[in-house]
């Protein structure tokens, strides 16, 4: 009987200590699930800025003469850099048939935030484009515009591809902690304007690259326009053939500004380019990695549009 009570005694204890154990694991001392969430880092990716679009309905596809034409707009940065100021242009109808309000442009009322780890969605905002009195078409019974709503502002990409410095190329039998590669892959940097790769060469003198860019984004509906940042004031309708494609640029490692051509800016064909650069007077310790800092600075314009049909309700009185 003795032994009976031992036995059962031991298995009460091993359950105890069982359960505390179980406890212990329920109540959260684990770092993992009961600390603060830890977020995924955040890579910049995507090749749109502003991107534009026509709130269902706001105006319906046909509307009537005597009727409110009302545009909302819903409007997202879906890029990583922050719009501190943009304008949105309503063209494409007569002003003699259509008064609206406000009259043709519309400016960000506050700054469009890119996206980041916080918001991954990026900026948020709606415009409104609304009739200020009754529609006139004259003795048309009909009226079928095509209304282009353009949104002009400037971007920015920075791309930071990792490269490896060689000073001495010419030794291939000494242990390096990099080699250098003949292309570096960037990936998209969430702005329309994309590095697309970089190609390095290392020789004695120093570091050459080749700096591939183009124009891939603009949103929904197509690639938008690059164009001189310091005609932003003319965009959209009286930007010229010299204001278009042109962007400025800087690229430097650790600080240091490389020697690039073409010097000053840089101009588009065909929606790309490709920058030169030099990096001499380099330390000569071993290989190395570091970022090959790339930043380009540009004006943007994208459009959407939508067709809307306006009855005259008054023709063949």
């Amino acid at each position: 009987m003795a032994g009976n009570k031992t036995h059962i005694t031991k298995f009460t204890i091993i359950s105890i200590i069982a359960m505390f154990m179980i406890l212990i694991v329920g109540c959260g001392f684990q770092s993992g699930r009961d600390g603060p969430p830890v977020s995924a880092p955040f890579v910049a990716t995507g090749t749109e800025g502003i991107v534009m679009q026509f709130i269902p309905d706001q105006p319906p596809a046909k509307v009537y003469t005597g009727s409110p034409l009302l545009f909302v707009i819903e409007v997202r940065n879906r890029g990583t850099y922050t719009v501190q100021n943009a304008a949105f242009y309503l063209t494409g109808h007569d002003p003699g048939m259509i008064f609206m309000n406000p009259p043709g442009v519309h400016m960000l009322q506050q700054p469009l935030e890119s996206k980041s780890v916080y918001n991954s969605e990026g900026g948020y905002d709606t415009i409104e484009f609304q009739s200020t009195r009754d529609l006139n078409l004259f003795d048309m019974p009909n009226y079928k515009p095509t209304f282009l709503l353009t949104a002009c502002y400037q971007y920015q990409t920075i791309a930071t591809p990792l490269i490896c410095i060689d000073s001495n190329p010419l030794d291939t039998t000494s242990d390096k902690a990099c080699r250098v590669q003949s292309v570096y892959s960037t990936g998209s940097q969430g702005a329309p304007v994309a590095v697309q790769s970089v190609e390095a060469e290392a020789r004695p003198g120093g570091m050459f690259f080749r700096i591939h860019i183009s124009n891939t984004g603009g949103g929904e509906g197509g690639t938008g326009t690059v164009f001189d940042l310091s005609a932003l004031n003319l965009c959209p309708a009286s930007l010229e053939y010299r204001d278009l494609n042109t962007l400025e640029y800087d690229v430097s490692i650790s600080g240091q500004p490389l020697d690039c051509d073409p010097q000053g800016s840089l101009r588009l064909v065909n929606g790309r380019t490709t920058l030169f650069c030099r990096y001499q007077n380099m330390l000569q310790i071993p290989a190395y990695q570091t970022p090959l800092e790339i930043t380009l600075t540009y004006g943007y314009k994208n459009s959407i549009s939508k067709i809307v049909e306006i009855e005259n309700i008054d023709f063949g009185r």
